[in-house]
């Protein structure tokens, strides 16, 4: 490497420093960007007289971090916290933030509140992105959660398992019990997080594809008398085949879904059923309980022989204990 390419490279670092006075990190890792013509000629050089050395951006991204260290005293690391980006072709340098992870849980107690940010509702993920904007000074957060229940459903219990992607934090050592207050506050107690651990990127599609068995509670209206017979022909199924519901078929592939039921325990309530329902992942409780026009077989509507109405429905929890064990 020549001393001019190895004095660009140390302008450039004093640059990209200045550039991430703002930003609070402790480790980093580099990356160059080198002219075509420099690269041909480190070709050329290697076919003409056989060297066998450290490629040039090897050597670059070396003396890059070399000098970062001596000068900051942060630690270089394969996936640092921020990513300092060399460009020799244009003579310029960013600094590239990478994004904090958060294995969760949360918990919903409002039936007018979406999981992720939509504009017919407000959501759990808007007071997740307010609260990440004050304490981690970030420009965004996203909710990536395993599953979601219905705007008008609560989720209780220990709540619901989910990965919080915080984007850009230039703030990152921030005590996380004050981010989970501040979810709590802004919220006015409808959101209440639990941070269970920092994590890396690979969690969100460990969460998202997880397959967790759900409890749920129904509170359901017959309008038709059932009898105690009736009750425990609804409380052994087992398996249902379900079409897509028709209330989200605008949506989602029309097909048959087969779902195991793992448990229905009923009690009689003043002029309703309270159903606590354990299931396989995917299963669409509140047709379970309707049919939805024969889409959902068999179904509390189907067995009962009169209309089944769920006027209530809370998820009270999630089987996700080998998740967050394992992991």
């Amino acid at each position: 490497m020549g001393s001019k390419r190895a004095n660009e490279i140390e302008k450039l670092v004093n640059m990209a420093l200045e550039c991430a006075s703002g930003i609070q990190y402790n480790s980093f890792t580099t990356s160059v960007r080198v002219p075509k013509e420099w690269l041909k000629e480190e070709e050329d050089l290697i076919k003409r007289e056989g060297l066998r050395s450290n490629s040039l951006k090897s050597e670059l991204n070396r003396r890059a971090r070399e000098i970062i260290c001596n000068k900051t005293g942060k630690e270089a690391k394969a996936e640092g916290d921020i990513m300092f980006v060399f460009d020799l072709r244009s003579h310029d340098c960013s600094v590239k933030i990478n994004p904090i992870f958060l294995l969760c849980r949360y918990n919903k107690y409002s039936r007018n509140l979406s999981q992720t940010r939509w504009d017919k509702y407000k959501s759990v993920e808007d007071y997740i992105v307010d609260a990440a904007g004050v304490l981690f000074n970030s420009d965004n957060a996203y909710l990536h959660g395993a599953g979601r229940e219905d705007v008008d459903v609560q989720m209780l219990g220990d709540g619901r398992l989910c990965v919080i992607e915080i984007e850009n934090p230039k703030t990152r050592d921030v005590d996380l019990d004050a981010f989970e207050k501040l979810v709590l506050e802004l919220s006015k107690g409808d959101v209440e997080l639990q941070v269970l651990k920092r994590v890396n990127r690979p969690f969100v599609s460990i969460v998202k594809l997880a397959r967790l068995d759900k409890l749920y509670e129904a509170v359901v209206e017959f309008n038709e008398d059932v009898n105690e017979q009736t009750l425990k022909n609804i409380c052994v199924i087992e398996r249902v085949e379900q079409r897509t519901p028709l209330r989200v078929v605008h949506r989602r592939a029309d097909k048959v879904r087969v779902r195991e039921i793992k448990s229905v325990h009923a009690k009689k309530l003043n002029g309703t059923y309270s159903f606590i329902i354990r299931c396989e992942s995917g299963t669409y409780i509140k047709e379970l309980i309707s049919g939805d026009d024969g889409r959902t077989c068999p179904s509390f509507s189907s067995i009962a022989g009169c209309h089944a109405k769920c006027v209530q429905l809370d998820v009270i929890k999630l089987f996700d204990e080998y998740i967050v064990d394992w992991w």
